[in-house]
């Protein structure tokens, strides 16, 4: 084994952050936690919405919704990825490859979100919302202070299996050159050639504490949810 030659100070420095403390080019862990973090946000923005107008009872809504998740569920992340990166410069528009892999993500990840949204609002007894009518709140008040209080903390499990699949999908990135943890790491391991186990070894180490990181702070989150309610403060 050859962990002396891949566990260099300057082989850290470049999976961690890229070469921005030489050049000012960021990659590498840094790269990949920002990436992954923005499409997260971004995707469930995006899927919240279309999981309240997949659940809506317009039927406009409902089909436009529907059609989202079917257009973007069914095709590889892969081939989003080359889309968002080869299809706009055919219209005239210059996007960086760091863009280009953030909209694919956030658009493939929204499809999944879009769906696990409204399972978690159609999991709510049908007795609550009635009990929030009887009380004379309004459909938008139900919505918030009813449904979407209970429906998120049920969302949680699936949620949290939706974004370790982010963060890893991430690695797709260094597809089109772009300089992430994956795309660093094949480096390396072709500058050094002899030691592609160590390498990749040392790229699945950094995943798993990454990706154990997202479930740990989801279950903190989820045990903080089952306390609440035990208390009666959500």
């Amino acid at each position: 084994m050859q962990w002396g030659r891949v566990w260099t100070v300057d082989n850290w420095e470049r999976l961690l952050v890229g070469d921005l403390f030489n050049t000012g080019d960021m990659g590498g862990l840094l790269l990949t936690l920002i990436i992954g973090i923005l499409s997260i946000i971004c995707s469930t923005a995006l899927g919240g919405v279309l999981g309240l107008m997949r659940a809506s009872s317009n039927r406009l809504l409902t089909i436009a919704a529907m059609l989202y998740v079917q257009s973007f569920r069914n095709v590889p992340l892969l081939i989003l990825v080359f889309w968002a990166y080869f299809l706009p410069p055919m219209f005239g528009l210059d996007i960086s490859k760091f863009l280009s892999v953030l909209i694919a993500l956030t658009l493939f990840t929204a499809a999944y979100i879009t769906e696990i949204v409204f399972g978690g609002i159609k999991s709510i007894p049908a007795g609550h919302l009635d009990a929030a009518r009887a009380l004379g709140l309004g459909r938008v008040q139900t919505l918030a202070w009813i449904v979407l209080p209970q429906a998120f903390f049920n969302m949680i499990p699936a949620l949290t299996g939706r974004y370790v699949v982010s963060m890893k999908n991430t690695s797709l990135a260094f597809l089109i050159g772009l300089a992430d943890l994956t795309e660093i790491g094949k480096q390396i391991g072709s500058r050094l050639m002899t030691a592609p186990v160590e390498v990749y070894l040392t790229l699945l180490m950094i995943y798993f504490v990454v990706n154990r990181g997202v479930s740990l702070a989801m279950r903190t989150i989820e045990k903080r949810g089952r306390f609440n309610r035990l208390f009666l403060r959500v």
